[in-house]
């Protein structure tokens, strides 16, 4: 039986040498990556979809990593479980033809989503838009179907996860209500669309994720949002 060739490659990526344990000893690269889009969620005024972190990061030691609207879990996958994976990305991407797989997906109606990304071999990223429905729904084709996966991905390793790195977010606005100070991120002004990582330290008494926090620094206001980090990010 021939082994299809983009399981071969991905194969050879996730192991390389053919064994599990060499690619752990190597450094782990971000594979498969889903991130939501604005029309996926609806936010409270006082949230930002700036701190939305990633719904699904997969790297080639196995490590998984599945976020909601604050909080991101971490699991593990075994080899056999990360080629199940593989197989069904090939399956997907066959199922497509030799046109390839498009800028955009849609698969109902409705607005962007996910962006969808992977990151090793060929890479590709798409843009999917419509509903993919929880999972349960009717069968859709076989990308959709394996998108719809990820974004509801499931498993008995997943833990809560304490990120280590932040992206900081900050924007000269005012909200409703009283303001804090904070010292050890001043001047404010100059983080303004000038995006930076932080370490876990400075977000202590902050809420991270999508809520964003209101500063005063002198005699202006500014939102500040901590967006975790999943390894691979900057």
């Amino acid at each position: 039986m021939k082994v299809p060739s983009r399981t071969l490659l991905f194969a050879a990526l996730l192991f390389p040498g053919g064994s599990f344990s060499r690619a752990q000893e190597a450094p782990a690269a971000p594979w498969l990556r889903l991130d939501p889009l604005p029309g996926e969620m609806g936010l409270t005024p006082r949230e930002s979809f700036d701190g939305v972190p990633s719904r699904f990061v997969l790297l080639t030691d196995g490590s998984v990593f599945v976020g909601g609207r604050r909080e991101v879990l971490k699991g593990w996958l075994d080899k056999g479980e990360m080629q199940a994976i593989s197989t069904r990305l090939d399956v997907a991407m066959k199922s497509l033809g030799k046109v390839g797989p498009p800028q955009t997906l849609v698969v109902g109606e409705g607005p962007a989503i996910f962006r969808f990304s992977v990151l090793l071999g060929s890479p590709i990223q798409l843009v999917v838009m419509g509903n993919l429905e929880s999972a349960g729904g009717p069968v859709l084709a076989p990308l959709p179907e394996f998108i719809r996966g990820l974004a509801n991905f499931r498993h008995p390793s997943l833990k809560p996860w304490d990120p280590d790195r932040f992206t900081l977010i900050v924007k000269e606005r005012a909200l409703p209500g009283g303001c804090r100070s904070a010292p050890a991120l001043t001047p404010l002004a100059s983080r303004v669309a000038n995006d930076s990582t932080v370490g876990e330290a400075l977000t202590h008494g902050f809420p991270t994720g999508t809520e964003m926090s209101q500063v005063c620094d002198g005699l202006k206001r500014y939102t500040v949002i901590f967006r975790p980090l999943i390894p691979g990010e900057r």
